[in-house]
């Protein structure tokens, strides 16, 4: 959370060193994405194969020209992923109250993350008409994963949502979007970016039959849609 803390400040000092310049903007914007992943990482002698869910998330966005046509953004964002997978939930390393030694074998059907987002990009306009603008965009997001809510198929002591606190990973991006310049201050700003590379952190509450610690790996395709304004 320092991070996060230090990024704010970062981003203050931003605004107040660039309103005079008329090259600061602030986005709104939803998120729908396809999340990929694997449909079983408990049995070593199951099926694998990628499976998606549809999930959205919300974030905020201040970005500044560098020059006519390249510019950096960075904000905060939030949503909560759900995988609809299989994996061995280790109940003896729950937190009380529902810690338990009985050591029952219980299967996930999903588990949901819900995670804070860091973006650090780097923008590109391939085209700038007077209206619309076609960029490419490239760029890391930190992931801060808040809690994580494991659904089981049986033993409904053990579901529940479990606090994490900790930075989960970090995905590189690419992506193309568009701005659409409604006036001067407001234009309309979509964007489809694919996570190329994207480290999970091994959640110690989960296993399967080759270790303890597993990584829900992922990958996301996601559209961002939303109003882009002028500062």
């Amino acid at each position: 959370m320092r991070c996060i803390l230090m990024l704010l400040l970062l981003c203050s000092s931003v605004v107040l060193s660039a309103q005079t310049k008329n090259n600061l903007f602030f986005a709104i914007q939803l998120q729908p994405e396809l999340t990929y992943y694997k449909n079983n990482y408990a049995y070593r002698w199951r099926e694998t194969y990628t499976k998606s869910t549809y999930n959205i998330g919300i974030e905020a966005t201040l970005q500044y020209r560098l020059t006519k046509r390249l510019f950096a953004e960075t904000g905060l964002g939030y949503i909560s992923r759900k995988l609809n997978t299989v994996v061995f939930l280790n109940q003896g390393a729950l937190p009380p109250p529902r810690q338990s030694f009985t050591l029952e074998l219980v299967n996930t059907k999903s588990v949901s993350v819900r995670t804070l987002q860091v973006p650090l990009n780097l923008g590109y306009d391939v085209i700038a008409l007077k209206r619309i603008q076609l960029n490419l965009v490239t760029g890391i997001t930190g992931n801060y994963l808040l809690n994580a809510y494991y659904g089981l198929g049986g033993l409904k002591q053990y579901e529940g949502t479990y606090k994490k606190n900790y930075w989960q990973g970090y995905a590189v991006n690419l992506g193309l979007g568009m701005n659409y310049t409604i006036n001067k201050t407001v234009s309309l700003t979509n964007r489809i970016t694919y996570s190329v590379y994207n480290t999970v952190k091994e959640d110690a509450y989960l296993f399967s039959q080759d270790q303890y610690g597993i990584a829900l790996t992922h990958e996301y395709l996601r559209l961002s849609v939303g109003l882009r304004m002028r500062l």
